[in-house]
């Protein structure tokens, strides 16, 4: 039995809510943009500088370990497995999600890879434009978002499904693809 722990906060800003996680890879969502930063020390950077996140309406920010979601105006939840890990200001615990399984997967992000700056690869593709992601550049085309999903089992009917999920990562795909996706 893998337990997920979860824990929300109200009312709270995002930069107050980015000064509670311990770094990571942060998805942003605004109304003009959709940008990928990395969080160091409350702040959202980019290789090109600092990000404004004041038109920031949704984020997710995730590590190996623990994600934070948040949501205008400032509804925000973390998960992880290590329940030692969930920041002080989330102080409304949930009930630990207990799955009967983990299932390591993956999802391939829009466009072709080529070097941006050490430690960040640019994604190019025709449908989406240019996105740059914190991977670092290992010479394959393509790069994923590496996810783990918690399988649980209805307690009425034994079926199992897919409860909840975690992001991890973005790492080089592993296995060329033929096709443009």
């Amino acid at each position: 039995m893998i337990k997920l722990f979860a824990a929300t906060a109200e009312n709270l800003p995002l930069p107050e809510a980015l000064a509670e996680v311990p770094g990571g890879c942060a998805l942003l969502t605004s109304p003009s943009a959709y940008r990928v930063g990395l969080v160091e020390d409350g702040r959202c950077l980019h290789p090109t500088g600092p990000m404004d996140v004041s038109a920031v309406y949704e984020a997710r920010v995730f590590t190996e370990d623990l994600e934070l979601r948040w949501v205008e105006p400032g509804h925000a939840v973390v998960l992880t497995e290590r329940e030692d890990l969930i920041p002080a200001a989330f102080a409304d615990r949930i009930d630990p999600l207990e799955a009967e399984a983990v299932h390591e997967t993956a999802y391939l992000v829009w466009g072709k890879a080529t070097p941006f700056v050490p430690g960040w690869t640019s994604l190019h593709s025709s449908r989406v434009g240019v996105i740059t992601v914190p991977v670092a550049h290992t010479g394959r085309e393509r790069v994923r978002l590496a996810a783990r999903e918690y399988i649980a089992a209805d307690k009425a009917h034994g079926n199992a499904y897919v409860a909840e999920e975690r992001l991890l990562r973005f790492e080089p795909l592993s296995q060329e693809r033929t096709s443009d996706v």
